[in-house]
């Protein structure tokens, strides 16, 4: 099968993909009424691979890169949500370093 195109998929198909990554429909939903658009060369896994987003291979950055200086913090969630973990990262740039020190 040749690479799938944009122009080779229904509107529907990415309405349906909205609805899923909005939550309106469950992943189970998803995954059932995307099956009815798996005509012909197109399968299921093909149809999403095509829809999904590549997380993994969208990452740009290494953790590890001198240019930018990340750590990890917790802190409580203002309505009680418990504790929270995120990760702030910040570039190491000179410029960008003098600059908010002005601030």
């Amino acid at each position: 099968m040749d690479e799938i195109k944009k122009e080779d998929i229904k509107q529907e198909v990415f309405d349906l993909y909205d609805d899923y990554a909005h939550n309106r429909v469950t992943r189970r939903e998803f995954i059932q009424k995307l099956s009815i658009y798996a005509v012909g060369g197109l399968t299921v896994a093909s149809l999403m691979s095509f829809l999904m987003p590549d997380y993994k291979g969208a990452v740009q950055i290494k953790s590890d890169d001198p240019r930018i200086k990340s750590e990890y913090i917790t802190y409580q969630s203002p309505k009680g949500g418990g504790e929270i973990k995120a990760l702030l990262t910040m570039p190491c740039l000179p410029m960008l370093k003098r600059d908010l020190e002005a601030l």
